[in-house]
């Protein structure tokens, strides 16, 4: 006779338990994923999912959390290479471009920007992490502009940002790569035009 071990397994990392639960938030969204498709994901039974993040929103939660401190890590990164403002931008959009059109299930965007947008009309609290990732990403985005020489560097950054919340959107509605490509391009001639 088998005797079924309970809790968690051996060499269990919550961390990457969240990367899975992530992805598969970023693949489905919210509504569309199911506590056994999150159980099947990280690996972990459903007792041991909950003891370990609570119950399914407070895992997304943690997984727009997540997230929002990853961006900004590498938010502040970009801004220790000290890149001239074309170099910026189009590291930024074109950065953006690459994850967005990663995913389990093909080209998936952003988790906050194609999933937690959505979530966020019936929940304060996601609407509340969501309204904080954007001015995260608003306020360093112009940081950096401003450091590269940006001539109206809140302003741009809104620009850069919105672009990118727009990248997000079409890598997941399947534009193809030279797409995205062309209208991060727009973007960097908009900001950085012929010089710099």
């Amino acid at each position: 006779m088998t005797v079924k071990m309970r809790g968690r397994p051996r060499g269990f990392d919550k961390d990457e338990a969240l990367v899975r639960a992530t992805e598969r938030f970023r693949t489905h969204g919210f509504s569309g994923t199911s506590l056994d498709e999150l159980s099947e994901a990280t690996g972990l039974a459903r007792p041991s999912l909950a003891a370990a993040f609570g119950d399914k929103r407070a895992l997304y939660i943690a997984a727009i959390d997540r997230l929002t401190a990853r961006v900004e890590r590498q938010l502040v990164r970009l801004g220790e290479a000290k890149l001239p403002l074309r170099e910026l931008v189009e590291r930024i959009l074109m950065g953006g471009i690459a994850l967005y059109l990663t995913g389990s299930d093909g080209p998936e965007g952003c988790l906050v920007i194609n999933t937690a947008a959505t979530q966020a009309a019936a929940d304060p609290q996601v609407r509340e992490k969501l309204a904080a990732f954007l001015a995260i990403e608003d306020d360093r985005i112009a940081r950096l502009l401003a450091d590269a020489g940006s001539p109206a560097p809140a302003a741009q950054g809104r620009l850069v940002a919105s672009v990118l919340h727009s990248l997000s959107v079409r890598a997941r509605g399947g534009a193809p790569r030279d797409e995205l490509e062309r209208v991060a391009r727009d973007c960097v001639e908009l900001i950085a035009g012929g010089g710099n």
